[in-house]
């Protein structure tokens, strides 16, 4: 049986929906969840999950290990950073990830690295600098903080109330200026030397930056400065880049993992997660050759998990319970 894990299984995560994908795409497959007794997704479309603490590598290996689990796909940002780093201890342990080294990933998560690599190579993106109070920008600007989102500020009270949550957080906030223009994203995956992508026209987005409402697109130009700036840093495994349209296409940042919209490609016909799981499981696909249809719609909503009481209780422990469907 084919074993692959995941993490970043809250609500707010790409995990649940990177399950649903893969699910569909690989009914084989035995998807095993890593995260908290709280997290929605540790039981919507998975076959066992694992409590473990926020980025401990260690009990996912010894848990994976012990499981037979063969492959990871990593769903937050800090998540990806950690398993970059530790990289060779999933090997060792035969333990499949698709992900490049730590000093690419930090390219792609610290949004100033972006900025600096983006300018490097002439790809049009608005000015970022880290946030300070003596800071003279007129409103309305973005303040951002790693995986603690994107906030629109509208006065100066309000970006230093922000940037103080975020500092709370651990973050260290960055200001990016505000551009109009059209939003859009692309999702792919930078595999064996070329790229496929899924990309979208985002036509709402709520307050934290999360696509809400969104339809699926296809642009030469969107596809061309998107490989241009994947492959300028050298980049391996799945990856979402956003971007805003004035008279062009403007660099926002990139993220290092799917969005949490990933799975519309399921309905478009690019099941990327699933790709990707074929791909960790030694499957040598000509990604390039892929296509999918254009104006496929996804709303995001919330969902209730429904599970029995000791099922939640019981997780608790970390890394002690594991829960499994009962047709298991």
């Amino acid at each position: 049986m084919r074993k692959i894990g995941l993490t970043g299984m809250s609500e707010k995560a790409p995990g649940i929906s990177v399950a649903r994908s893969i699910r569909v795409g690989c009914p084989d497959m035995h998807i095993v969840a890593f995260g908290e007794p709280m997290q929605a997704g540790m039981y919507i479309d998975v076959d066992a999950s694992y409590v473990v603490a926020p980025y401990d590598i260690d009990a996912i290996v010894k848990i994976a290990s012990a499981k037979g689990v063969r492959a990871i796909i990593p769903n937050m940002d800090d998540d990806v950073e950690a398993f970059a780093e530790s990289k060779e201890v999933f090997y060792e342990r035969d333990i499949n990830l698709l992900i490049p080294d730590p000093n690419i990933v930090r390219v792609a998560n610290d949004k100033l690295e972006t900025y600096r690599h983006a300018c490097s190579k002439g790809i049009p993106m608005p000015e970022t600098v880290r946030y300070s109070e003596e800071m003279d920008w007129e409103p309305p600007y973005f303040l951002k903080g790693g995986s603690r989102g994107v906030f629109r500020v509208r006065s100066r009270e309000e970006a230093f109330v922000i940037a103080q949550y975020l500092k709370q957080m651990g973050e260290r906030p960055i200001a990016q200026k505000n551009l109009d223009g059209e939003p859009y994203s692309v999702a792919g995956i930078a595999y064996d030397g070329d790229v496929v992508a899924l990309m979208i026209k985002k036509l709402k987005i709520a307050e934290n930056g999360t696509t809400i409402f969104g339809v699926t697109i296809y642009d030469e130009d969107l596809l061309s400065i998107t490989k241009d700036f994947v492959f300028g840093i050298d980049w391996e495994g799945p990856f979402e880049v956003e971007f805003i349209r004035d008279k062009e296409y403007h660099l926002l940042e990139m993220n290092s993992r799917f969005p949490s919209w990933i799975d519309v490609g399921v309905s478009a016909g690019l099941n990327l997660p699933a790709m990707l799981a074929e791909i960790l499981f030694g499957q040598k696909l000509k990604i390039e050759s892929y296509k999918y249809r254009t104006g496929v719609t996804f709303i995001k909503f919330p969902m209730t998990a429904i599970t029995d009481i000791d099922k939640v209780v019981g997780m608790k422990v970390i890394g002690g319970v594991e829960w499994r469907r009962n047709n298991m």
